[in-house]
């Protein structure tokens, strides 16, 4: 082979070479490149679920909120209740058509009427005697002589 041919070959050789280790580089590169971008992924995943464990941990804390809520909703509404029989007790009480102001007792078959009953309670509260025997007395249930001794704050 003349000496030129050999040149040129030598020379093609050596381009082909750089082409092959520039193919490499790149495909290394690349595969680097690729292999942090997952990583990047991977870790946003992993913020991702974090947030997601957080949320769901406030939801059931919200959620336990909301249940007691409803419970001193409820608690509320009664004491609401008993408020208003209580209004509606001294309501009556300063009707000048009712029984207690009119001096008159009202009674059935010897049981003495509801508002005569309550201002009885009311009397017996103010003296200081027990709940147990202030239920005795006027012959109400235990529970609601509580609830009028802790609705007149005694």
């Amino acid at each position: 082979m003349p000496s030129g041919a050999v040149g040129v070959w030598l020379a093609a050789q050596m381009v082909i070479e750089v082409l092959l280790c520039s193919i490499i580089i790149y495909y290394v590169l690349r595969e680097k490149s690729s292999t942090r971008a997952a990583k990047r992924e991977q870790e946003k995943t992993e913020m991702l679920i974090r947030t997601l464990d957080r949320l769901v941990e406030e939801s059931e804390d919200l959620e336990k909120k909301h249940l007691d809520l409803l419970q001193l909703w409820e608690k509320i509404e009664k004491k609401g209740e008993a408020l208003e029989a209580y209004v509606d007790f001294y309501k009556r009480k300063c009707d000048p058509s009712s029984p207690v102001n009119t001096g008159k007792d009202e009674t059935k078959d010897g049981v003495e009427s509801g508002v005569a009953c309550y201002e009885k309670t009311l009397r017996l509260i103010e003296k200081g005697m027990s709940v147990g025997e202030i239920a005795q007395e006027v012959g109400l249930p235990q529970g609601e002589v509580e609830l009028i001794v802790n609705l007149r704050g005694h």
